[in-house]
């Protein structure tokens, strides 16, 4: 494999000057433009009109060590399996681009970074910035056309014959979830750890929730398995360990004031699930908060849209049934997200309710039976009180229908509403629990 042969992935700014020799040496050219609008998807970048042309939040134009900012990470990890790039060419430092070559390295693909990356007094992004380095070959913002072209060269040259790229579980993490969606939907977790002295997160994968708790200064450790995804998670400065989850429950001795573990029972089978409830006991303190997350069975979104997106989920477990697991381990269940959300069932026929249909207007009145004088006096324009009481009773006869239709109308909209909100039951359920 030569460097003119290479495929190559190119990221920059909308806008950002590019010499022609680097662009046209791209297989791929991935654009994006910072924008103040509100993400039609609910994540933090979007395609606008074209493929491999992004929209981005503006919030994540600022460069802190956060996963907040990585709104890039998923678009350019697809990127690199739908078109086997060979190597990624990063234009700039913003709060988006800082990540891109660590998601790189971890998809096995080296990186050219033409950046001018200055340090910071933030202990954590720099962190961040110093790894993100150590995986690429960075180059001034200053350097030659002649410069980036050598350099893409000498990193498509490493290896002639590259194995096959093989999808795992890395690969999901980074291709197909958005973290600073993720990071939105575990905050409001934090708080059942405020005041906690040392938190365990099992199965914590690149550490979303830790930075969370970091953030709110709960010291807090996360066990994960791919070691892949825990040293990704170490290069932001999370405390990760690389094991097993139910291994490191059974060798450990450590109590914790919290446990947080979530998705993960739904990665089990239903022994392993009664073992791991039974080990996170034992590893409770007195007085400890366990915290079980996990998808609702009874949500039909995460029925038809979310679970079998993992390609690790093995079954569905409903929260009276963990629950259940969880007092019977002499566990104390103090709050669901069921309470806060009941799920009321709502019947309804397959076929729609009859309508009551309105009364078709009468058209004038017969005048064929009319007095001579009613006769002159209607085309006078003038009407009896026998007339007049007459049109008002039809008048009264048509309102009274029109109403009854309309409270129909309501009654079965109200159904079809009350069957449509199960569409906004929450995906997960969450169990707090407490050790006596």
């Amino acid at each position: 494999m030569t460097g003119s042969n290479t495929r190559i992935l190119l990221v920059l700014e909308e806008g950002m000057p590019c010499a022609t020799d680097v662009m046209a040496a791209a297989s791929q050219v991935l654009r994006y433009q910072f924008s103040e609008e509100v993400s039609p998807t609910g994540l933090a970048a979007w395609e606008d009109g074209s493929s491999m042309t992004f929209k981005v939040l503006e919030r994540c134009k600022k460069t802190t060590g956060s996963f907040d900012q990585q709104a890039l990470n998923r678009a350019l990890g697809q990127a690199i399996l739908r078109h086997q790039i060979e190597v990624l060419v990063v234009l700039g430092v913003t709060g988006v681009t800082i990540d891109l070559p660590r998601v790189a390295a971890m998809l096995s693909v080296p990186t050219v970074w033409v950046a001018d990356i200055e340090s910071t007094s933030d202990q954590i992004t720099q962190q961040w910035l110093d790894d993100a380095q150590r995986s690429a070959t960075v180059l001034p913002s200053s350097a030659s056309e002649t410069e980036i072209l050598a350099a893409i060269k000498q990193l498509g040259n490493r290896n002639e014959t590259p194995a096959p790229r093989q999808f795992d579980y890395a690969s999901y993490e980074f291709c197909q979830r958005d973290h600073p969606l993720l990071m939105q939907m575990q905050l409001g977790d934090t708080a059942h750890f405020l005041g906690c002295k040392q938190v365990l997160d099992l199965g914590c994968g690149a550490g979303i929730f830790l930075e969370l708790l970091r953030r709110d200064g709960v010291n807090a450790m996360g066990v994960e398995r791919d070691p892949v995804i825990a040293e990704y998670g170490r290069g932001l400065g999370l405390d990760i360990v690389t094991e097993d989850a139910l291994g490191f429950l059974t060798a450990s001795s450590q109590l914790f004031d919290g446990i947080y573990c979530s998705h993960f029972v739904e990665h089990l089978p239903f022994e392993a699930v009664q073992k791991l409830i039974s080990l996170l006991a034992a590893r409770l303190a007195e007085g400890g908060v366990l915290v079980l997350t996990f998808p609702d069975p009874e949500s039909i979104r995460s029925q038809l849209l979310g679970f079998w997106r993992d390609p690790e989920h093995v079954r569905f477990y409903h929260p009276e049934l963990i629950r259940g697991l969880a007092e019977a381990a002499g566990l104390i269940c103090e709050w669901t997200s069921y309470d806060d959300q009941p799920h009321e069932i709502v019947s309804f026929t397959e076929q729609p309710p009859e309508i009551g249909k309105l009364v078709a207007h009468g058209g004038e009145a017969n005048t064929g039976n009319r007095s001579w004088l009613a006769r002159i006096m209607a085309g006078l324009g003038w009407q009896s009180m026998k007339e007049q009481r007459g049109w008002q009773a039809q008048v009264n006869e048509r309102l009274d229908r029109q109403t009854e239709v309309i409270t129909q109308l309501t009654q079965r909209t109200d159904v079809l509403w009350s069957v449509n909100k199960t569409w906004a039951w929450n995906d997960n359920a969450t169990l707090r629990l407490r050790k006596e």
